[in-house]
């Protein structure tokens, strides 16, 4: 992949982006539930910005994020009376942090692993066979 910074900042920032429309759609509760999500909007763009800018730590906030949309996913699946566009939104946000974490971190570990791999077993060409 040229440029994994590229990609995972760029799903970051449209999982930004969706938070941004949740803000619309979704009934909240409580003030603080509200300030909740501008928290997590906040932690969503820095994020973006700490991709963008190859930071290497930026895994674990992206970590916490990941963690904190499947609590997110879970208590608003429970909630009957949530609006579909939001489980819809919620549900996207989820994947594209995956993928991002998968494009920066799981896959390049993966294809290092898998050319150690080939290095270790690749079959010995014979040249010169004797008969």
């Amino acid at each position: 992949m040229k440029n994994k910074y590229f990609l995972s900042s760029n799903l970051i920032l449209i999982t930004f982006l969706i938070g941004i429309v949740n803000l619309f759609f979704y009934d909240y509760e409580s003030t603080q539930e509200f300030v909740v999500l501008i928290f997590i909007l906040i932690l969503r763009y820095i994020l973006f910005v700490l991709i963008k800018r190859r930071f290497e730590w930026s895994k674990y906030l992206l970590i916490f994020i990941i963690a904190r949309s499947v609590y997110r996913l879970c208590v608003v699946f429970a909630d009957v009376d949530a609006i579909p566009v939001t489980k819809i939104n919620l549900v996207l946000q989820l994947v594209m942090s995956v993928i991002a974490f998968g494009v920066l971190f799981v896959f390049p570990k993966l294809k290092e692993w898998m050319h150690d791999r080939k290095k270790y077993f690749s079959p010995t060409a014979v040249t010169n066979p004797q008969h």
